[in-house]
């Protein structure tokens, strides 16, 4: 498969996962809504770490 593409799509499958956790978490974690948003900032950064990391494992 394309480079470009696993990017875009990774990219992608990492901004839906944003939404659904800003969606989800807060009514999850009733009593600490800033906590739930930073935590679901911090799971995004992560998941966009990995598949660039697993991204640019498959180049070299």
């Amino acid at each position: 498969m394309n480079l470009r593409v696993l990017e875009v799509l990774a990219g992608l499958g990492s901004l839906i996962l944003f939404i659904a956790l800003l969606v989800m978490l807060p009514g999850l974690m009733a009593g600490s809504e800033g906590a739930a948003y930073i935590l679901a900032l911090i799971i995004f950064i992560a998941a966009l770490s990995v598949a660039g990391y697993s991204i640019d494992k498959m180049v070299t």
